[in-house]
């Protein structure tokens, strides 16, 4: 787990360190000197003859005064020096001689860059008359060729002695140095290399740094999953909220289709029941057509398909062959044996007669 957490800080600084490069190469180089030439220092420039105090501010400098290396009171005169600059605002930059160190340009594999510092620290003895050891160096990706996979690095290296004699020199005056740098070492590079060992703190600070980056990023790549996410359940709430309301009035529409589709059905049955029997005015009238006057009809009873009569006449068998001749009536028969009346001598009868569907 530590090992993928080291790769993951490794190719977190790494990246940064890419980005920060590109959009440095970015600015123009014009506006980079400007940029430069506005920051003020003070510079400690150290030599094997003495010490120069130079106050710096921009691309202009001005020597303070120098202290001869083997002076006995070197530090106090130093100090001395450095009070009659503005040294409390500005920060100090402690240079090395070109004499006390090396520069120069390695061309390397691509694949060595995923590793730099390790393949330059192991590489050390071959490269320079000195071994890892012993020296502090610097390095930075100056030209990397994609088509002959090979990248140019620009390698500073300085006697760790000649670095340990001038952190002690800034610590005997009282001075934390911000950059240690090698005088005449940065080419056609914008800023010289700091060859400025990393201090325990300042690798902490970077540990909290690339911490705090690595956080950040989770975040983003949260915030950049969760967005999507939000948008598609919003989209998704409003589909289902669309179908639910497209259900309902579909159910609605179902629902009076059936209304309608009774409506028709009972409509339908009405015209067809109207077809099939005739009305009942039209029964009454082709009955008062057939039966003769000389008889009588003392009930009529008029159901769903069928006519039963009951009455009286002097031959009530001639009314089944009057009925039998109307369009409207069919099958006329006695539902009971016809009886002779004493007092009037007339035949009481009851039959019925079926209806006929309308023009059958």
């Amino acid at each position: 787990m530590s090992s993928v957490i080291g790769l993951a800080r490794n190719g977190l600084a790494a990246f940064l360190s890419w980005w920060l490069a590109e959009l440095t190469g970015l600015v123009p180089r014009q506006l980079r000197r400007v940029a430069r030439r506005d920051r003020n220092q003070v510079v400690l420039l150290l030599n094997q003859q003495e010490t120069l105090v130079v106050e710096r501010a921009g691309e202009r400098a001005r020597v303070v005064g120098s202290v001869a290396a083997d002076r006995p009171d070197r530090a106090a005169q130093l100090g001395a020096l450095l009070q009659r600059t503005r040294r409390r605002r500005q920060p100090v930059t402690i240079c090395l001689s070109g004499d006390l160190g090396l520069r120069k340009i390695v061309n390397l594999p691509l694949a060595a860059r995923d590793d730099l510092d390790q393949l330059l620290r192991f590489e050390m003895d071959r490269l320079t008359p000195f071994r890892a050891d012993e020296v502090h160096f610097a390095h930075r990706i100056v030209d990397t060729d994609l088509q002959d996979r090979r990248i140019t690095v620009e390698l500073v290296v300085a006697p760790r002695a000649m670095v340990d004699q001038a952190l002690e020199t800034a610590r005997m005056v009282g001075v934390v140095p911000a950059r240690l740098e090698l005088v005449g070492a940065q080419g056609d590079a914008p800023e010289p290399l700091d060859l400025l060992p990393h201090r325990p703190a300042d690798r902490a600070g970077q540990r909290r740094l690339v911490r705090a980056l690595m956080l950040l990023a989770l975040l983003l790549t949260i915030v950049a999953v969760a967005i999507p996410l939000e948008r598609q359940r919003s989209k998704l709430a409003d589909l289902n909220d669309r179908i639910a309301a497209s259900r309902a009035e579909a159910e609605k529409s179902s629902v009076l289709r059936e209304q309608l589709d009774l409506l028709t059905q009972t409509g339908y049955f009405l015209l067809t029941e109207k077809a099939r029997r005739p009305m009942a005015t039209d029964v009454l009238a082709e009955l008062t057509r057939l039966v003769p006057d000389e008889a009588y009809l003392s009930q009529l009873v008029l159901q769903e398909s069928r006519v039963e009569l009951y009455g009286s006449a002097a031959t009530a068998s001639d009314l089944i062959g009057l009925l039998d001749q109307s369009p409207l009536f069919r099958a006329p028969q006695f539902r009971s044996p016809v009886t002779q009346d004493v007092d009037d001598d007339e035949e009481r009868f009851h039959l019925s007669v079926e209806l006929a569907a309308e023009g059958g």
